[in-house]
């Protein structure tokens, strides 16, 4: 597992609790902003959210937030749980966004397979079941559809069971 530790987006903000919950999140690599585009991570720092990791299309993880921090990533649910967010390949707007994470496969192998290595190694190290991973859309249906229906979720629960 290749892991980059980058500035804490938590700002040093501690968990009241314990983690009960991993969350599988997307979102695009590069996002289409005004007045200019913008990196995953330079754009969760400027709207004041965080997750503990993203992973690239390469398979590398960016640490954004240590496990024990309050990271902003799932409404309602950030003081139990752990984020993760695998960037969609390329500059997206929201709509493009939506677009992509609805087509099979929009996820690169290497992401994939770092996201199993990672969620595994967070069940094992925090004593949860595969029970305790949900994806964003789970957690708020209706208004979150991250990782979208392009994402393997059952295949990777049995993966990630396969510990």
């Amino acid at each position: 597992m290749e892991i980059v530790e980058l500035p804490d987006l938590a700002n040093g903000r501690k968990r009241p609790g314990r983690i009960d919950t991993i969350v599988i999140h997307s979102m695009a690599q590069y996002l289409d902003t005004e007045p200019y585009d913008m990196g995953a991570y330079d754009f969760l720092k400027s709207v004041g959210l965080s997750a503990h990791a993203l992973i690239d299309p390469s398979g590398c993880i960016l640490r954004c937030a240590d496990d024990d921090a309050l990271a902003f990533h799932a409404k309602g649910h950030n003081t139990r749980s752990l984020g993760v967010e695998i960037l969609v390949p390329g500059l997206h707007t929201y709509s493009s966004f939506l677009c992509a994470i609805a087509q099979r496969d929009w996820y690169t192998m290497p992401q994939y397979h770092a996201t199993v290595d990672l969620v595994r190694w967070w069940l094992d190290k925090h004593h949860l079941t595969p029970r305790a991973v949900k994806t964003h859309s789970n957690l708020s249906p209706g208004r979150k559809r991250d990782p979208g229906e392009g994402f393997p979720y059952s295949e990777f629960l049995k993966e990630i069971a396969n510990l």
